[in-house]
């Protein structure tokens, strides 16, 4: 493979990620980071999420040196990211790398209750609410 196919292919997947981003309401302004690592802006994508996107569309899975590229380039204030696509499968079937501690982080606002824009008063009846459930949990060794 020449450097340029190799260079498209990442392109390739930074569009794809770009779109999905947009596509599901997740950033609809992300976009992909020219000559990204350089200047202010690192990581492959830009947006609003505070996350630093490193795309790899190789053989070879993400390894320390991938990982550590990220960690670099998030400067420690942005959420690490990993977007690996596999070669020979689709854009679709690209898997994302994430470290545990983000992962907890995402699985813990899957359980937390939403109420869309509570008024002071609600927000801590909710608060309130949720403490005395972990206190009673505590007292019951659940």
């Amino acid at each position: 493979m020449n450097p340029k196919s190799a260079i498209a292919k990442g392109k390739e997947l930074e569009e794809w990620v770009v779109n999905r981003l947009k596509v599901s309401d997740l950033d609809i302004r992300a976009r992909r980071t020219p000559g990204s690592g350089n200047g202010k802006e690192k990581g492959d994508i830009s947006n609003d999420l505070g996350i630093c996107f490193e795309c790899k569309n190789t053989k070879k899975a993400p390894n320390k040196a991938t990982f550590a590229q990220v960690a670099r380039e998030a400067m420690g204030y942005q959420k690490e990211v990993i977007v690996w696509h596999m070669p020979q499968t689709s854009l679709e079937e690209s898997i994302v790398v994430i470290r545990w501690d983000y992962f907890e982080e995402l699985l813990k606002k899957t359980k937390e209750p939403t109420v869309i824009n509570p008024d002071r008063a609600t927000a801590y009846k909710i608060k309130r609410l949720i403490q005395s459930a972990k206190d009673i949990l505590k007292e019951f060794d659940v």
